[in-house]
């Protein structure tokens, strides 16, 4: 697989034999000398570049070919206007958030080079040389001294390096999951991120190409890589950066949407026109008639409950719908100032709610895979004993692999393994990430890569009347437990907005008895070996700081998570601050209209869109049915994948959506808790970013006439 930005944006002076000189980097002009012939000769090199407006043209060489090249710039100035329109100031929201300082070179045809650039300033162009050793000083600005630590760099979604300095004070730099495992992650950043920090630094190299008098530079970076980025455009007086992808010469057949020569301001290059991604329908196929015939050898008892489970719920909310059409006549009242409900009392309470111990541990909120991803490679490469894993999706993309790669050599030395639900991974698998390296070939399936060559011990869960695991959880040496919304994919470390939660102490011990039933369930006669199953001795003692910890499931036959959230909003008393990506219960949605009623602030984040259409056009029904009733609804700029809530002084966090599926039907576990800190922690580090982020609306979304069909299918979900 290649590489997009190894060589142009990560590799360091190190791998070609020199190191960083940490006694440089508090020079005012550049001090580190690099030979430019230690470019690679496949490099793309730029000899010429113009620009005029917003547009950049370029001239590079690549092998023996001169090419033409344009790119139109991102406009950085755009301000999101408050107009009349809710979803046109969502639109924009959505577009400055995901905003990322790229630009995708097009090419022209040579005959038409002098006409494009004609009337264009002409820009400087900075040699490799040059932004190599920016580059440098910029990582070795920023990596620790401290023995055993290092740091981890993020490249436009495409790479991860891990940056320490070793025993000499050397600088060097590895691929995260190659890094040395007695090593730990201190930081994780984004290039993109570091670079506007960098601009003062950044404006010397600038001055150092241009002179003076030249507010940009175009820097080449030695770039190799179709789908790569070869160059920079830099500018000091506005403090822009853009990086500029080059697609393959031969992918131009696909894009041709209309003549350059006629309007190139109205030109745009689709990439994604010739996206090619394989279907799981046979997979899907052959899974579900598995899972059918299957199930009855491995679960002959729960697969027949779950049937009968599935069609009296079925049954029991057509006869009894949960309307708010009936709360309409009582006025919303403003928000009271009442007291909280009582913490002690409803944990007591919940003693006879959930059927569940209350146990202890502590609770380390990651969020997003900037925070998740390092922190697993650490705890995989470090390791003793075990790795037990267990997600909804073990995608099959590159980032997937990684981690699978991983798992293999550490299977050679502890037992490692790893728990997929079928349907889910297969469901995966067909569709691709936009920011999956175009060139990235992905192996049919990962169970088959998983095994191969490896200890490995990979079981799948069997989804009879299309139900599944939801659950995510990955168990170190029954030590440590994540737990939380996200599986294990490249949309899952570099595109959502997700959370899992770091665990340690006797919880651990309660999450390891869950993944020992549910290993157990998985194989012939499952249903027996799991009822028989007697959890080992708790391995993990209470420490001083550790708070209370309830571990809540949804299984079938018994929905503790939605039983306790219930309770939970018709108790409240000051406020429910709730984000999901899911919101067809209308046991759920009734009960947060009554509440609001009630004087309680209720407020709700939800994705600005979800990973399914169904839910999309579902959620516009609910969340203009909470509109209405005085809900305060946030929408998040992209696609927010978290699952937690706040109940007054009781947080609910974990795998499950406020879908049907959820909260009766698949296994999920959540973990919930009244300890202060732990809910002021979770308040300040997500639930209070989040809503700053987010848009609130002011006004009902539009309506279309398939909603109410959508509603009735997502119901059902």
């Amino acid at each position: 697989m290649a590489r997009s930005v190894i060589l142009a944006l990560i590799t360091l002076s190190v791998f070609t034999g020199c190191a960083t000189d940490p006694s440089g980097l508090e020079t005012t002009q550049p001090s580190i000398v690099i030979d430019d012939t230690i470019v690679d000769k496949y490099a793309l090199l730029a000899d010429q570049a113009y620009i005029r407006d917003d547009k950049l043209f370029i001239r590079f060489r690549h092998k023996s070919d001169i090419l033409d090249s344009f790119a139109i710039l991102p406009d950085q100035d755009e301000i999101v206007a408050h107009g009349s329109s809710t979803t046109l100031y969502l639109q924009k929201a959505v577009e400055q958030f995901n905003d990322l300082p790229l630009a995708q070179l097009s090419y022209i045809e040579p005959e038409r080079w002098i006409e494009q650039t004609h009337g264009s300033q002409t820009l400087p162009v900075a040699g490799v040389a040059l932004w190599r050793e920016f580059r440098d000083r910029l990582f070795a600005n920023i990596t620790p001294r401290e023995p055993g630590t290092g740091i981890v760099v993020e490249f436009l979604k495409q790479e991860e390096l891990f940056f320490y300095y070793d025993e000499h004070g050397l600088l060097h730099s590895v691929p995260l999951h190659e890094k040395p495992a007695e090593l730990s992650t201190d930081a994780t950043y984004k290039f993109s991120e570091l670079i506007f920090d960098a601009t003062p630094m950044l404006s010397e190299y600038i001055v150092a190409a241009s002179g003076a008098g030249a507010p940009a530079v175009l820097f080449n970076t030695g770039d190799t890589a179709d789908y790569g980025y070869p160059f920079i455009y830099a500018n000091h007086n506005s403090g822009q950066v853009v990086f500029l992808r080059r697609m393959p010469r031969d992918s131009e057949r696909c894009k041709m949407a209309g003549d350059l020569a006629d309007d190139i301001a109205d030109y745009t290059l689709d990439d994604t026109a010739c996206d090619s991604t394989g279907s799981g329908l046979p997979q899907g196929v052959a899974h579900a008639t598995r899972s059918h015939t299957e199930s009855f050898l491995r679960q002959p008892i729960g697969s027949i409950a779950r049937l009968f489970l599935l069609v009296s719920h079925k049954i029991v909310d057509t006869i009894t719908p949960k309307t708010v059409a009936v709360l309409q006549a009582q006025p919303i009242p403003p928000v009271s100032n009442s007291e909280p409900m009582d913490a002690a009392a409803w944990e007591l309470e919940l003693n006879d709610l959930a059927f569940s111990p209350l146990s202890q541990g502590s609770i380390e909120y990651l969020v997003d895979g900037e925070d998740y991803f390092p922190r697993l490679v650490d705890a995989i490469q470090s390791a003793e004993k075990s790795i037990d894993i267990r997600v909804y999706i073990f995608d099959n993309d590159d980032y997937a692999l990684k981690i699978a790669t991983l798992l293999k050599k550490r299977s050679e030395e502890i037992r490692v393994r790893v728990l997929i639900d079928g349907l889910g991974t297969i469901t995966a698998a067909s569709a691709t990430s936009a920011s999956t390296p175009k060139e990235y070939e992905p192996p049919p399936k990962i169970i088959s890569y998983l095994e191969s060559d490896s200890d490995v011990e990979v079981r799948t869960v069997l989804n009879p009347w299309l139900t599944g695991d939801h659950t995510k959880t990955i168990l170190i040496d029954n030590k440590i437990a994540y737990l939380g919304g996200m599986n294990i994919g490249r949309e899952y470390r570099y595109d959502w907005h997700d959370m899992m939660d770091e665990l340690r102490g006797p919880i651990v011990d309660e999450i390891q008895t869950s993944f020992e039933r549910a290993w157990r369930l998985q194989s012939f006669l499952g249903d027996i070996r799991a009822a028989f199953y007697r959890p080992d001795d708790p391995v993990n003692e209470p420490q001083p700081g550790q708070i209370p910890i309830r571990l809540l499931f949804t299984k079938p036959g018994d929905s503790q998570i939605l039983r306790t959230q219930l309770a939970a909003i018709s108790r409240a008393k000051q406020r429910i601050y709730i984000q999901n990506a899911y919101f067809t219960s209308d046991d759920i949605i009734f009960e947060l209209v009554q509440a609001r009623r009630r004087g309680v602030d209720v407020r709700i984040i939800m994705p600005y869109q979800s990973d399914s259409g169904i839910i999309d056009r579902s959620n516009v029904r609910a969340i203009n049915t909470m509109l209405d009733n005085g809900i305060r609804v946030y929408v998040y700029p992209g696609e927010s994948h978290i699952k937690g809530a706040i109940y007054d002084g009781w947080i609910c966090l974990g795998s499950a959506n406020f879908d049907q599926l959820s909260l009766r039907m698949n296994k999920e576990l959540n973990i919930a808790t009244s300890s202060p800190v732990a809910v002021q922690g979770f308040l300040d580090e997500v639930m209070l970013p989040d809503f700053e982020k987010s848009v609130e609306l002011k006004e009902q979304l539009p309506k279309k006439w398939s909603d109410f069909l959508m509603e009735t299918i997502a119901d059902q979900l």
